[in-house]
């Protein structure tokens, strides 16, 4: 499976995710046979897609993560645990990443996209030694993001597709 496919299948399941959102005035309403019905000032857990329409149209603040002070702290986490372990992400961290980063001004961006840069490109470094040397061990997975677990497979199989390339014909030539 391609990293856009996962990342489209978990980018609907975040969505349908509950989340927190706050009204800014009363609403009632029956979208996909989701049922809201609110006042002002009303804090509900609704499914993200429905609060991402409240909030599209002024009808309320879906209380969404911090992102930023994620990627700081992930970032951080990920210099600290050394060169052959990586820190837990939860599965859905680029995707939520990505997302708040639409929302940001050109300055702004360049900013929190170079951090997540320098994020990706230290992860990618130890989860292309650990493919090398390791199948995903469940303890990995749990570790790694969607896009990070098909990165890992990818270079796994490729890897061991190598080695066995290399090693072929080996053994006929050691029985003459």
């Amino acid at each position: 499976m391609e990293i856009e496919d996962v990342e489209k299948l978990h980018e609907i399941g975040y969505g349908l995710k509950d989340a927190k959102a706050t009204l800014n005035q009363d609403v009632k309403f029956n979208v996909a046979k989701v049922k809201v019905e609110g006042t002002s000032g009303e804090v509900m857990n609704i499914p993200r897609w429905v609060g991402q329409i409240i909030e599209d149209n002024k009808l309320g603040e879906l209380d969404s993560p911090d992102m930023i002070t994620e990627l700081k702290q992930a970032l951080s986490k990920e210099k600290m645990v050394g060169e052959y372990q990586v820190s837990t992400l939860e599965p859905q961290f680029y995707i939520k990443l990505k997302r708040h980063m639409r929302t940001l001004q050109r300055d702004d961006f360049n900013h929190i996209e170079s951090m997540m840069l320098e994020l990706f490109r230290m992860r990618r470094g130890k989860l292309v030694k650990l493919a090398d040397s390791t199948k995903l061990s469940s303890d990995l997975y749990n570790k790694i993001t969607v896009e990070e677990s098909v990165f890992f497979k990818t270079i796994y199989d490729n890897s061991k597709n190598f080695e066995n390339q290399i090693r072929s014909n080996l053994h006929e030539q050691g029985s003459n």
